[in-house]
């Protein structure tokens, strides 16, 4: 088989070879909101952004507001990086580069 068969074969089963695989599930848990800490790690980026608001030293209400959603926006980010390390699972893309590897040797296999 050569690797353009493989790619192919890969394109159409990948989704049902990702979904078998506990890892990959593991990872698709880990996004979804389920605890307190999940639910204080989303609250933080909003409370920042309304406290920032009443904070900002500009007399421009839309100065005001665009600073706001700036921090907003990177609190939220700073959030989402913190929960990834807090899971402590891999990431997608060596997730899928394992089961595209184990693929590829059970079709080199049979």
């Amino acid at each position: 088989m050569n690797e353009q068969e493989f790619e192919e074969r890969w394109h159409e089963n990948r989704r049902t070879l990702l979904q078998n695989d506990a890892e990959w599930r593991q990872l698709q848990d880990s996004y979804k909101m389920s605890s307190g800490a999940d639910w204080l790690l989303f609250a933080i980026p909003v409370v920042a952004g309304i406290a920032s608001f009443n904070y900002v030293p500009l007399s421009s209400e839309i100065l005001k507001w665009l600073i706001s959603v700036a921090i907003t926006i990177v609190c939220f980010a700073i959030c989402v990086w913190i929960k990834t390390l807090v899971s402590g699972t891999k990431s997608a893309d060596e997730i899928e580069r394992r089961v595209k590897e184990e693929f590829k040797e059970s079709m080199h296999n049979s």
